[in-house]
């Protein structure tokens, strides 16, 4: 039971992949984000008009300056209608490492049934090793909800008006 509301948590089904899987769960209660672990590197090739993944039999991976891989998670999910999962940047290591995720927030939909994996670049100027069981990336549960898109040829006035992007960050 959830302690503040008494509702029962939210139960989504999880297969394990991975027989070496840590299942995630929260460090804290409360806790918005789960950690997720690194289970294997798949690795980006690109020639010409080819493009694939390539999974790498090994426990490291080095990731060079503005680099990409694929990190699988190691599990798959049958997430409720209704609701998605954002994979983001864990934040230590988007601080001091410059590892970030490269379609942040990552987006799992309700229907997505296959292994989940974490897009990670390595923005920092450094090369960088990788290991499988790094916690590498947070996940996010979020609610979703149904909307349409509206024509309209005229919108209501607010306080920042038309000021543009970055308008609010003058004095």
């Amino acid at each position: 039971m959830n302690g503040k509301n008494n509702e029962e948590p939210l139960s989504i089904p999880i297969k394990k992949l991975r027989k070496e899987l840590i299942i995630p769960k929260p460090s804290k209660t409360g806790d918005a984000g789960i950690d997720a672990r690194i289970m294997s590197f798949k690795k980006i090739i690109h020639e010409g008009d080819k493009k694939e993944l390539i999974e790498i039999d090994s426990d490291t991976y080095t990731l060079n300056s503005l680099e990409r891989v694929g990190c699988p998670l190691g599990f798959s999910t049958a997430i409720p209608k209704g609701y998605y999962f954002k994979v983001v940047p864990r934040s230590g290591l988007a601080l001091w490492e410059g590892i970030s995720i490269v379609n942040s927030p990552g987006t799992i939909d309700s229907g997505f049934r296959n292994e989940w994996m974490a897009i990670v670049v390595n923005l920092s100027n450094k090369k960088l090793t990788l290991k499988k069981g790094d916690r590498i990336c947070q996940l996010i549960l979020s609610k979703m909800y149904d909307y349409i898109f509206v024509e309209t040829d005229e919108l209501s006035e607010s306080e920042r008006g038309l000021g543009g992007f970055g308008s609010t960050g003058k004095n």
